[in-house]
């Protein structure tokens, strides 16, 4: 008895509540197949026309959107080798019932879950974990939003055994933990219902020349690094001060910019004269200023170590750059092939300075990602992204990034507290990315449960004083 593709996808709703389908509800039929495909072709492209649109730009095609297709062939394939007595039949419902799937986990990725992500974001569940571990805290939002495609690949998983019912026990034992893993990668490759995307090409910028290395720059900068080193005063016993250090990643001429102006916000309004360095990856000032590297950096925070006391003080860094996707802060000046930065080798290197409170702030894209790594009770950590997001503003068009703009140049100049800042320059981004278009950046801070009391007295000083 053959079965309507209409009750098929009835038994599948069965399916996805954990149920038995209906006895002799199914019948083997391939001729269902094309309209599946079908279906899920004509799904794509509408959503494809709606997200995407169909007129203007490059157009590149991704039919991996089909890949799950070969993915589901594959795990029927694989029923019908392990045991051997199952008839083609069978092989072919399973086929046919996670092929219904399908449209479902992709429906999800490309619509559901970027709504589940907005609701479920770090920030929220960081309100409402506030005295759990940031690393676990960090790990909810992701967790949650996987959950459903761990509920799809149990529930075909629970299919699949219940079908194989009548094999010997040692195959379904094999196969069932096999298909399970197999059907979670299948859904999980259904990440995108965009059959094309859409983009528009403009003119290449012309790419300003590297550094010009010969022997004053070479000989210069060790000197220069010692110099600027040995010029950090010591802390004043009894009196908490805030030493500002800058690390301008990359050769960019929006980041040097930041981390001169920045240093000086900080001399003017934190009294970090005698406290403070930047280092800078510019070739405009590869002759005055120390460059920014992994060992620069660490260089420096040991020196700043030694320097401030430790329960006292308070040391703000700030790092600007570019970032990549696995949150890696950028460290470049051609021809030089500098390390970038990443979270752990950041930790390692806080760590290592013994420098006790710590606010960090870490401009750069994905730049979220160093939250987990960094963020304590003695750590406030600050970034202008999220790690699946990108920042604006980091190209030598723009005065100041969009994150140093609203932070540091609009928020800190209005008040004294780092926290606040943020708070303000996390709705001033927000608005002006709406009114750009732009993906939301979602700026993030965490940690410094046990600096409360010493940032607001920081905040509370009077403006006259040197910050004092």
């Amino acid at each position: 008895m053959r079965t309507s593709l209409l009750n098929d996808l009835r038994q599948m709703g069965r399916i996805l509540l954990l149920r038995r389908p209906a006895l002799g509800s199914f019948s083997p039929d391939i001729g269902k197949l094309p309209w599946l495909i079908l279906f899920y072709a004509l799904f794509a492209v509408g959503f494809s026309i709606a997200v995407q649109g169909t007129a203007g730009g490059r157009v590149d095609f991704h039919l991996r959107v089909f890949a799950p297709f070969i993915g589901v062939a594959l795990i029927a394939g694989l029923l019908q080798c392990v045991d051997t007595r199952q008839d083609g039949g069978r092989a072919w419902l399973v086929f046919t019932l996670l092929l219904l799937l399908l449209p479902a986990a992709g429906f999800f990725y490309a619509v559901a879950r970027p709504i589940l992500n907005g609701l479920i974001s770090f920030d929220n569940a960081y309100g409402l974990l506030s005295g759990f571990p940031v690393r676990l805290v960090w790990l909810l939002p992701h967790f949650i939003s996987v959950l459903p495609l761990v509920w799809f690949a149990l529930a075909g998983t629970l299919f699949i055994a219940r079908i194989g019912q009548g094999s010997s026990s040692w195959r379904r034992g094999l196969y069932v933990p096999l298909v399970g893993m197999s059907l979670f990668a299948v859904f999980t490759s259904t990440d995108t219902l965009v059959l094309w995307k859409v983009t528009f090409e403009s003119a290449p910028k012309k790419e300003a020349p590297g550094l010009t290395l010969n022997e004053s720059v070479f000989y210069a900068q060790p000197r220069i690094l010692d110099e600027r080193l040995s010029a950090i005063a010591p802390g004043n016993a009894g009196v908490p001060e805030i030493f500002f250090l800058g690390v301008a990643g990359s050769e960019e001429d929006v980041f040097k910019r930041e981390a001169i102006t920045f240093e000086e916000l900080f001399k003017n309004r934190f009294g970090t004269s005698g406290h403070s360095l930047i280092l800078v990856n510019n070739p405009d000032t590869a002759k005055e200023l120390p460059f920014a590297t992994r060992e620069s950096l660490a260089r420096a925070l040991r020196r700043f170590g030694e320097q401030m006391n430790g329960n006292e003080d308070l040391l703000f860094l700030f790092l600007t750059s570019h970032g990549t996707e696995g949150s890696r802060f950028s460290i470049r000046l051609r021809p030089f092939n500098f390390l970038d930065i990443t979270p752990d080798t950041l930790r390692k290197m806080l760590d290592e300075s013994k420098i006790k409170r710590r606010v960090i702030v870490v401009s750069a894209c994905y730049s979220g990602g160093f939250i987990p790594a960094l963020a304590d009770e003695n750590t406030l950590v600050i970034t202008s992204a999220s790690a699946d997001r990108s920042s604006f503003g980091c190209d030598d068009e723009s005065e100041l990034t969009e994150f140093g703009r609203a932070y540091f140049d609009e928020a800190l100049r209005e008040t004294r507290s780092f926290t606040e800042a943020f708070e303000r320059a996390k709705t001033i981004i927000a608005q002006r990315e709406k009114e750009d278009g732009l993906t939301p950046s979602q700026p993030m801070m965490a940690g410094g449960s046990a600096l409360r009391a010493q940032l607001n007295g920081f905040a509370r000083r009077g403006e006259n004083g040197a910050g004092q």
